[in-house]
């Protein structure tokens, strides 16, 4: 054992740490993680299963470590790490990244610090920094005093308050918004009307198909070549949408012109909060705004549903500002490993 590990053992004597591997390994967890997942409030659907065994599936990292902490025989903390080389540093780092925008581990309420000490300390690998990022401002590990010094800021997410009627969300757009609203809605009636359908288990895969198109269309036109422009991340949604919609997180809304796809979200439904995933429209019928009015149906499907929030996620496109959304950070911890032996010694 090196004198990271020795350090921080000591600090989690009465946790059980254990390193899984292998995905079937991992996937054996299945049961237990949902049970961790649904003791930890502050938890979003990029912790859940379905999202990271996907994620596993998809990106095949080379060095990926599970960690379960268990106290006698329960699950209490759970967290998928990774170690990637940069430059020459090897980076500790929470698995999930790029596809994710809210990491983090799973852990029960009041036992952040063992579970942290536990986890670090079962990883015994050669790694030079630890790296934890897009941290939500209520992540358990935010809250480890210790740790306080060497939390940044690190990007910023957009969450609304979602008003409890259909008639007070319409007018958190401006007079002029408004106006703008009422204008394509008339061309839109004018065009046919509009269709706006929600995905089943047997078209989810023609959805994400429309999705992955019209995303990457729209990203091409500013001469970028989009999220989505990757085989793996297509892959990845191939994967975890199927998993996800079947226990109702995932849902995909299109709006249809005239048999055509004119505008598509995709977004993550769990506990209190619609998360906004990613979107896209055919710019063919950019004068119909069929962005801002699917995204305006979602909102009154969401407020009809009882939830509280609309998560926008990361990003500072300027069609969040319309519904002015309250920013929300995300945080980044930085420590170089002799850093942190030195830190949790004198805790």
């Amino acid at each position: 054992m090196n004198v990271t590990a020795q350090a921080i053992a000591g600090k989690a004597q009465s946790l059980n740490p254990r390193i899984l591997q292998s995905p079937a390994d991992i996937r054996s967890l299945t049961p237990e993680w949902i049970d961790i997942y649904g003791r930890c409030p502050g938890a979003t659907p990029f912790q859940r299963p379905e999202w990271l065994l996907a994620w596993i599936e998809a990106f095949a990292p080379r060095e990926l470590f599970a960690i379960e902490v268990r106290d006698r025989q329960r699950l209490v903390g759970l967290a998928l790490l990774l170690i990637y080389p940069r430059d020459d540093q090897s980076v500790l780092a929470f698995a999930g990244g790029g596809v994710s925008d809210y990491l983090g581990m799973l852990c029960e309420a009041g036992r952040e610090a063992d579970l942290l000490q536990a986890v670090i300390a079962a990883v015994q690998a050669d790694w030079s920094v630890l790296e934890l990022t897009d941290l939500r401002p209520n992540s358990e590990i935010l809250k480890l005093h210790s740790l306080k010094p060497y939390i940044l800021e690190h990007d910023l997410c957009f969450v609304l308050d979602l008003p409890s009627t259909h008639d007070e969300l319409l007018h958190i757009f401006s007079r002029r918004q408004r106006a703008n609203l009422r204008n394509a809605r008339s061309r839109l009636k004018h065009a046919g009307g509009a269709i706006i359908e929600t995905a089943t288990q047997d078209n989810l895969l023609e959805f994400l198909d429309d999705l992955f198109r019209l995303h990457t269309s729209r990203w091409s036109q500013s001469g970028k070549p989009g999220v989505l422009h990757d085989e793996r991340v297509r892959q990845f949604h191939r994967i975890c949408a199927p998993a996800l919609h079947s226990r109702g997180i995932l849902k995909l809304h299109r709006m249809r012109v005239n048999g055509h796809t004119a505008a598509i979200l995709y977004s993550l439904w769990e506990r209190d909060t619609v998360f906004c995933y990613l979107q896209g429209f055919d710019p063919e019928y950019a004068t119909l705004s069929p962005g801002t009015q699917l995204m305006f149906a979602v909102m009154r499907e969401a407020i009809d549903a009882g939830i509280r929030k609309f998560d926008f996620l990361r990003g500072q496109e300027s069609y969040k500002q319309h519904w002015r959304p309250q920013p929300s950070p995300t945080f980044h911890i930085a420590l170089a490993r002799d850093q942190l032996t030195r830190l949790i010694c004198n805790t």
